[in-house]
């Protein structure tokens, strides 16, 4: 993890998260965005591994930049950082590609760990959250109505929801590393998901892994 791009409108938490980045990360390069505007000149201007993303913003939402980082199908981590708990904004948020979601009311060393989790595969949830994503999971339709899988392509999501990287599943496997990415790009276009924590969500609702 070298280079964060960290999108807040305010300066007090802007530093804020900033230093539980570098407590996360330790030495890394953090560029700073407080608009839309911003955050866009940004991505045009170079390549990020993390990007943390306030919803709210003068100037737009964080879903709006979701949406550009996905269609621009920039590969970095886009973890929304918020104070916003409902599923509304939770939803529109991994729909749009979030890999994680953060509840800034939580403890700084609570946020540092689950940032952290990145470096291993898990996608970065605050507990209230996680037990949230849990709780619509349920609430989806029964079993005999999800879009079909192959028996290759549940491993994969099971994989992939527990936390390992691509690489590593095709380890696990036994396959390539391209193998693995076209059964991702096939399960994503499938489930109509685009990314790791959608991911645990599908395989929360099927069963393949536990709460």
């Amino acid at each position: 993890m070298n280079r964060i791009l960290l999108i807040e409108d305010f300066e007090d938490i802007r530093h804020w998260l900033a230093g539980l980045l570098c407590g996360a990360f330790g030495e890394v390069s953090i560029t700073e965005a407080a608009t839309v505007a911003q955050a866009y000149a940004h991505l045009d201007a170079q390549s990020y591994d993390l990007i943390v993303i306030d919803l709210n913003l003068p100037d737009g939402t964080g879903v709006d930049i979701l949406h550009r980082i996905k269609t621009q199908g920039l590969t970095a981590h886009c973890v929304v950082a918020t104070a916003y708990d409902d599923d509304a904004h939770l939803l529109s948020a991994l729909h749009a590609g979030a890999d994680g979601y953060l509840l800034k009311d939580q403890a700084g060393e609570q946020l540092v760990r689950d940032l952290h989790g990145i470096l291993s595969g898990s996608p970065p949830l605050s507990p209230p959250i996680a037990r949230r994503i849990m709780r619509l999971a349920k609430q989806e339709p029964a079993t005999s109505l999800l879009v079909p899988l192959t028996p290759r392509e549940e491993e994969v999501l099971t994989y992939i929801a527990k936390g390992l990287n691509r690489a590593e599943v095709a380890q696990v496997l036994s396959v390539s590393a391209n193998t693995i990415a076209t059964h991702v790009r096939s399960i994503y276009a499938k489930l109509d998901i685009s990314s790791r924590a959608e991911a645990a969500v599908e395989a929360l609702r099927r069963g393949l892994i536990s709460t």
